[in-house]
This record gives C-alpha cells, sequence and structure tokens, in this order.
C-alpha cells in the first residue's frame, strides 16, 4: 500500500529524479553497494521525503540498478563454485533478515543504531586505508567461507532493512577482509544479493506505505543506466583503487550516520 505524499515533499522535474537515480547507480555499480547512501539523503533534501519513506523508496530503487550493475560484472568475472556457495548463502540469510529488519524499524531506537553501525565502518575504512594493498586479514576456504556468509547475510539483511541500504556497506568488506575475496569478485556477489535483499525489504516497506512508486520508476531509469556505467568503469580500475575508492566511502557514510556533516553545517551557518 502506497501512502500519499506529504505536504512536506516537494515537486521535482523529471530530469532531477534520472540524475538522483544516476549519482546512486554510479556509485553502485563502481564499488558494489546499492547506492541507498547516496539516493536518501538526496531524496529527502532535494524532494522532501521523510526518512521513512526515503528508505522504502531507496530499496525499490536498488533493484533494478543492482539488476544493471551485476549483469556488467557477471559478464566479465568467471566464478568458481566455492564464491557461488558464498553468494547463495548470503543471499539465503539477507532476503529473511531484510524483511525482519524493516519490521523493527517501528520498534528500534534508530539514531543509536545508526551510530554504532558508524563505528563498525570506521574501523572497516580504516583498515582498507592502511593496508590497500594486502586488506584480508584471513583467507577462509570451503566450509569456513559459507559459515562467514550466512553470519554476514544475517547482518546484511538487518542492516538493509532497517537503514534503507542494500547492504553492500557490509559484504564487501566482509568479503574482502575475512574471506580473502577478490574485491571486484565481492563487488559483484554484492551487488547480486542486493536483489533480493532489496526486493524484500521493498515489498515490506510498501506494504507500511514507505514507497513512493511513481518517483521510484522515474529515479530507476537513472539508476540503471548508472549502474551499468558504474560497473564498466570499476572492470577497467586497478583493485588497489577500488579498495581505496571504497575505503572513502565507508568513511563518507560513517561521518553520515555519526551527523558530522550536519554537525559541521549547522556550526558554520551560526557562524555566518
Amino acid at each position: 500500500m502506497e501512502r500519499a505524499a506529504t505536504t512536506t515533499e516537494r515537486h521535482a522535474p523529471v530530469l532531477v529524479l534520472i540524475g538522483i537515480g544516476l549519482a546512486g547507480g554510479v556509485v553502485s555499480g563502481l564499488i558494489g553497494v546499492g547506492g541507498g547512501i547516496i539516493l536518501i539523503p538526496l531524496m529527502v533534501g532535494l524532494l522532501g521525503m521523510s526518512q521513512h519513506r526515503a528508505h522504502g523508496t531507496s530499496l525499490a530503487i536498488i533493484v533494478p540498478t543492482a539488476c544493471a550493475a551485476t549483469a556488467r560484472y557477471a559478464s566479465s568475472n568467471e566464478i568458481d563454485l566455492t564464491i557461488v556457495s558464498v553468494a547463495l548463502a548470503l543471499a539465503a540469510t539477507s532476503v529473511v533478515f531484510a524483511a525482519v529488519g524493516a519490521r523493527l524499524t517501528a520498534y528500534i531506537n534508530e539514531k543509536l543504531l545508526r551510530r554504532l553501525f558508524a563505528l563498525v565502518l570506521l574501523a572497516g575504512a580504516l583498515r582498507m586505508f592502511v593496508s590497500l594493498q594486502d586488506v584480508a586479514l584471513m583467507n577462509l576456504e570451503g566450509g569456513e567461507r559459507i559459515v562467514a556468509g550466512v553470519i554476514t547475510g544475517i547482518v546484511t539483511g538487518l542492516v538493509s532493512g532497517t537503514m534503507g541500504v542494500g547492504g553492500g556497506i557490509v559484504m564487501v568488506p566482509a568479503m574482502v577482509i575475512f574471506m580473502g575475496i577478490d574485491q571486484v569478485i565481492a563487488q559483484g556477489i554484492s551487488l547480486a544479493v542486493i536483489i533480493p535483499t532489496a526486493l524484500s525489504g521493498a515489498v515490506q516497506h510498501y506494504r507500511l506505505g514507505h514507497v513512493d512508486v511513481r518517483r521510484a520508476v522515474t529515479i530507476g531509469v537513472g539508476g540503471l543506466i548508472g549502474g551499468f556505467g558504474g560497473a564498466q568503469v570499476a572492470q577497467l580500475l586497478p583493485r588497489v583503487v577500488l579498495r581505496g575508492l571504497f575505503a572513502v566511502f565507508l568513511l563518507y557514510s560513517s561521518q553520515r550516520m555519526l551527523g558530522v556533516q550536519t554537525w559541521v553545517t549547522e556550526r558554520l551557518r551560526r557562524v555566518d
């Protein structure tokens, strides 16, 4: 069920909506994330959406975006059976827990959750910056990787459902740092798993009235184009550059969740 737009929401030209999708899509395809961390602030800031409505709409947009980016990654990388097993473990658990996370939004202290998660992202970013050439702490194999995939899938699903992001900010660092999976392969797996995870969360948010279907369709067009384009660029960049970009993205995500950007902006306004 889709709720009517609130009075605070603003009209935006089609090109602006497509531009929002392009921005989220390029980031999604380039570093293997859903793009919600870009989409949500833009929809709240430019369109006047509430946080809950932006979260739900973001998940709906992420589905086509991740599909386009995944198709590009799949056409350029060979995936072995062990990697497929990890992807299936991630997908199976993340889909279930994305629905759980979406329902938990009505009961949990979202502010506290965001701050705790931001600290985890910060730790991951620092690890990637310190060891860009050899970031892996462990190189899990066989059954160990599958168990790690299940645990990562649970966390991914909960994060996706509660925060309106695809979950790549959890999956990619976990696969690269703890499983020893190649950066590009990890990004491709992340995008593939994001599709059912985001779809599961989007359905739950739609039932709660948190999805703007019409805008999601228009923004999704930009997401399709941006996702494929970003994935194309990712195939051309060296692994160390991709890890550096991902570390920067984690830092950006962390400071937003901690409210650093908002705090600085408010202080600057007071000075003026």
